[in-house]
């Protein structure tokens, strides 16, 4: 998985893996569709929640890396390992140690973690099918403490502690991984992926430390109290939609809906100021935005195109200063809805210890697939630190 740092960015460059929304984002980027799809994420991780299930329509998101594409190429029923670059125009397969060199010798780290994948996912891999998943360790990465009998690995910004009999499977292994995706389809250009929906096909192997990306909700506690917070802000959200909805967001500027909309860059630059969004927010990212593409600009024209869009997009925020608040409104509300179940959900780390620079820390965060869509859960705040550690 990525880095803390683009958290926020999430997108595989084969465009196989599509950019995972927050779930209270959606309704800023996509409206009246959004808030819908987002109601009903919330709703759903809800009752999988009081229903103490566990499945892969809610997983824990693992900070792993590399990613790594696997199993059995659908043209020639060969095993191969490759980076997501498997799905670029020439893509890189690597079905031999030869191919490996061959394709990421300029790359020493991620070739190293690429020999051991083909060395040792084939003995746990399904004989049919691809697979997508993050690395969580290879032989060598594994610090092992004679003391407390635990053995610990950071793939990337979090280090992972195991314990008893968690530990033993971790130092007998060579490599480690949670895999989370499937990909359908008759070849690899056409394909598409889906959450893995069960792990039943794979094998065992003391070679190979596997974790489930499936949360087992059972071992959280979901108290009352917290799920009247919960319905409150649920409620809250579905009072301003339903009554301004329509209106609300018909007032989002052209140029802020959308995944690359400036609504959505505004929101993921309020992670790192830890500022609640408004429109005066709003505002000033946008001319701060504009102002530096104005300041690179040498001809009067170049600059008079940005300053037009500028004023034109800022004074559409004041005529429509309150139906963007409403939006916002609805975001803060949904938000904090979901803050409620991921601190619930973050009471149960997968049986590892989480900790970032010696600091116990959240799991990284959560992922709901309702209908065929991902959703993201995580708490920014929480993120936000993280960030601060890391650096």
């Amino acid at each position: 998985m990525l880095s803390f740092k683009d958290f926020l960015k999430e997108e595989d460059e084969g465009s196989k893996l599509k950019h995972i929304h927050h779930a209270e984002d959606r309704p800023l980027l996509h409206g009246h569709a959004g808030f819908e799809h987002a109601h009903a994420a919330l709703m759903a991780a809800h009752e999988h929640m009081k229903s103490g299930a566990k499945s892969n329509k809610l997983t824990m998101k693992y900070d792993g890396s590399p990613s790594v594409v696997f199993g059995h190429h659908p043209s020639n029923g060969k095993f191969f390992v490759a980076s997501k670059s498997a799905f670029n125009k020439n893509p890189k397969i690597n079905h031999t140690h030869e191919d490996i060199d061959k394709n990421h010798g300029h790359a020493p780290g991620l070739a190293e973690k690429l020999h051991a994948a083909l060395d040792h996912l084939p003995k746990v891999a399904p004989k049919k099918g691809v697979y997508q998943g993050d690395l969580m360790h290879s032989e060598t990465d594994v610090h092992h403490d004679k003391k407390s009998g635990s053995a610990s690995f950071t793939p990337n910004t979090i280090t992972y502690t195991a314990h008893g009999d968690e530990a033993k499977k971790v130092k007998q292994s060579k490599v480690g991984i949670v895999t989370h995706t499937q990909y359908h389809g008759k070849d690899l250009e056409s394909m598409h992926a889906k959450p893995l929906e069960s792990e039943k096909g794979f094998g065992q192997h003391k070679d190979v430390y596997q974790k489930s990306a499936s949360h087992d909700t059972s071992k959280i506690s979901y108290p009352q109290s917290a799920q009247e917070k919960f319905h409150k802000h649920m409620d809250a959200a579905k009072a301003i939609h339903d009554t301004h909805g329509t209106k609300m967001y018909n007032a989002i500027h052209p140029e802020h809906k959308g995944d690359s909309g400036h609504l959505g860059t505004y929101i993921n630059s309020t992670v790192d100021t830890q500022e609640k969004p408004s429109v005066e927010g709003l505002q000033k990212h946008l001319e701060s935005k504009y102002g530096k593409k104005i300041d690179q600009l040498k001809t009067d024209a170049g600059k008079k195109k940005y300053q037009d869009e500028l004023a034109n997009q800022v004074q559409h925020t004041k005529l429509h200063k309150q139906n963007l608040e409403n939006v916002f409104n609805v975001h803060h509300h949904l938000q904090k809805a979901k803050d409620v179940l991921v601190h619930a959900l973050s009471q149960h780390t997968g049986g590892l210890h989480h900790e970032v620079k010696g600091q116990p820390v959240k799991p990284e965060g959560f992922v709901v697939n309702h209908e065929g869509q991902l959703s993201k859960f995580n708490d920014r705040n929480e993120f936000n630190r993280l960030n601060r550690l890391a650096r």
